[in-house]
């Protein structure tokens, strides 16, 4: 199993490695887009990517899931809708919840491991020094979580709609490029949040195909 997942481990140890010896692309993208609304061509834009950015919680998937899963509970026992295969969808739930709770467990994990400062905290204390195995968010900079979250969705959804996989991809992008641009991380972490996604994603498809 573990050759069927080596290549996202490898990117993600390189990626570690990566942002413990520098941090010079990651602060020039920062700086950059800190400055983004300053010019008034790209005020809405900065307001695009700000308002977008929400996509990427994941406490609104996990509730959507649930509240689903309660639907599809009182349709079954209700009798109501038959026609429609109620059993496919409660597992369609099911499995989203699994995918979001390993990536967003990952996530977490790392993000306490690692102890990264974000970019707004970097500036503030003119440190790039790492705080490990702490709880402070101000040092859960990698991997980006909305990043994960989002991708991973997109993962789920490509796997449902192969026709629309592209769409989802890029939205997925989009949402995760966000981060960035409002100050919430690096780009090392939108990928950190990348790979995390594609990883649980293979794994957890892995472990049902077994």
């Amino acid at each position: 199993m573990i050759k069927k997942i080596k290549i996202e481990l490898i990117v993600l140890l390189l990626l570690l490695i990566n942002i413990f010896l520098s941090s010079s692309l990651d602060l020039r993208l920062y700086y950059y887009f800190n400055d983004f609304d300053k010019n008034l061509n790209t005020i809405f834009l900065k307001n695009f990517f700000v308002n977008i950015t929400i996509l990427g919680d994941s406490f609104w998937y996990f509730f959507f899931c649930v509240l689903g899963i309660v639907v599809v509970f009182i349709f079954e026992k209700t009798k109501l809708l038959i026609f429609i295969s109620l059993k496919e969808i409660k597992n369609l739930f099911f499995y989203t919840i699994t995918c979001l709770f390993f990536t967003g467990l990952l996530t977490q994990l790392l993000k306490h491991i690692v102890g990264r400062p974000r970019p707004n905290h970097t500036i503030l204390e003119d440190s790039l020094g790492f705080d490990f195995f702490t709880f402070d968010s101000n040092f859960h900079s990698f991997p980006s979580g909305h990043t994960s979250t989002i991708f991973i969705l997109a993962l789920i959804c490509s796997k449902i709609i192969p026709k629309l996989k592209y769409f989802f991809l890029v939205f997925a992008l989009i949402v995760s490029f966000s981060r960035i641009v409002v100050g919430a991380h690096f780009l090392t972490d939108i990928i950190g949040g990348i790979i995390i996604a594609f990883l649980c994603f293979k794994f957890i498809n892995l472990l049902l195909d077994n």
